[in-house]
């Protein structure tokens, strides 16, 4: 009996904070990647794991606060321009985690599709910065 009336009562502080907690406002996920954008290292690319890729959620193989599908500033000077291509351009073929931006495995051109999309772009957005 007293079991009983324990899990009622936490039934109801729990329905009780969800409703607060719903009335409270929502939390902002812009790329839908179920990581709330203030802890995001990519807000607007979801991060995850490609069909087939090596990314998982929010890696960030360069250490600099942005996640990799985000970040083609490969010589993290602020923004993406020819140094990183050639950066990229060295490494096609190659499994460099920092460059292989499409999380597919392999540095190619997909990756330089991603980098010429950003060109003259900083990296990110990042929430988490």
């Amino acid at each position: 009996m007293k079991f009983r009336i324990f899990a009622v009562l936490i039934s109801l502080l729990m329905t009780f904070a969800l409703a607060t907690s719903a009335m409270a406002g929502s939390i902002d996920d812009a790329d839908s990647d179920l990581t709330p954008d203030v802890f995001d290292n990519c807000t607007l690319v979801a991060n995850g794991t490609a069909p087939g890729g090596t990314c998982s959620n929010q890696i960030d193989s360069d250490d600099d606060g942005f996640g990799d599908p985000c970040d083609t500033d490969f010589n993290n000077d602020g923004v993406t321009a020819f140094s990183d291509f050639l950066e990229l351009i060295a490494a096609v073929g190659t499994t460099n985690p920092v460059i292989d931006v499409d999380c597919d495995g392999v540095v190619a051109f997909a990756d330089f599709q991603r980098l010429i999309g950003n060109v003259g772009q900083p990296p990110g957005p990042a929430g988490a910065l």
